[in-house]
C-alpha cells in the first residue's frame, strides 16, 4: 500500500462528513487511489460504537452520532480512509471492519451500527453543508477555516440529513449491515 501522510489532508475536528468531501477532492487530483464510497456510519437511535478510535480510552468503543469515512480501490485493493481511527490511513477494508466492528453480535441494539454506502462520485458533486448541526454545539474558532461545501452545479443537494436518514436510499445510496458490505468490497 502506498505511504499516505495523513498530515497533507485537511482536517478539522467534528465534521467528518467534510473531511472526507475534502479527502475525495485530494485523490481526485493525486490519482493515486480511486475513490469509491463514503460511508455514513448511522443506526436509528444516534448512537454508534466504534472501537479503535482516537478520541477511545482503554479498548472502550467511542459513541458517536455518526461517522463518515471513505472507501477506496488502490491497485486492487479496498482500503478505508479514517481520520479518527487509530489504523492505519488508509487501511484494508478487512483489517478496519474486524478492529472497528469487533464484536457486532453481542453489541446492543442502540449501539449497533449500519452503513450507508453513498457513490463517492455523486456524494462529491451533490454534497451541502451548511454546518446547522453543530450551530450552538461548539465555538465559532472549532469551525472549519474555509467556505462551506457546495456543488459547483446546478444539481441537487445531498443534504447532511439526508446522509443520515437511514430510509433515504436509492442507486446512489445503499444502507448495509457492516459485514455484508465488507463481503461485497474485499
Amino acid at each position: 500500500m502506498s505511504d499516505f501522510d495523513i498530515n497533507n489532508y485537511t482536517y478539522t475536528p467534528l465534521f467528518c462528513e467534510e473531511n472526507i468531501w475534502k479527502l475525495i477532492n485530494a485523490l481526485y487530483m493525486n490519482k493515486i487511489v480511486k475513490p469509491k464510497d463514503v460511508l455514513f456510519i448511522v443506526n436509528k437511535s444516534q448512537s454508534i460504537a466504534l472501537y479503535e478510535q482516537k478520541r477511545s480510552i482503554g479498548q472502550q468503543p467511542v459513541i458517536w452520532d455518526y461517522h463518515v469515512v471513505l472507501t477506496a480501490q488502490q491497485e486492487s485493493v479496498t482500503v478505508v480512509f479514517d481520520f479518527d481511527s487509530k489504523c492505519d490511513f488508509p487501511v484494508n477494508i478487512k483489517d478496519y471492519f474486524s478492529k472497528t466492528f469487533p464484536d457486532l453480535d453481542n453489541m446492543y441494539e442502540t449501539y449497533r451500527p449500519m452503513v450507508k454506502a453513498i457513490n463517492a462520485e455523486y456524494f462529491f458533486k451533490h454534497f451541502f453543508s451548511d454546518r446547522s448541526h453543530m450551530k450552538g454545539l461548539i465555538d465559532n474558532d472549532q469551525y472549519p477555516d474555509y467556505e462551506i461545501i457546495r456543488p459547483n452545479s446546478d444539481t441537487s443537494f445531498l443534504m447532511l440529513d439526508n446522509c443520515l436518514d437511514v430510509t433515504m436510499l436509492n442507486k446512489q445510496i445503499i444502507l448495509y449491515k457492516p459485514y455484508d458490505y465488507l463481503e461485497l468490497n474485499r
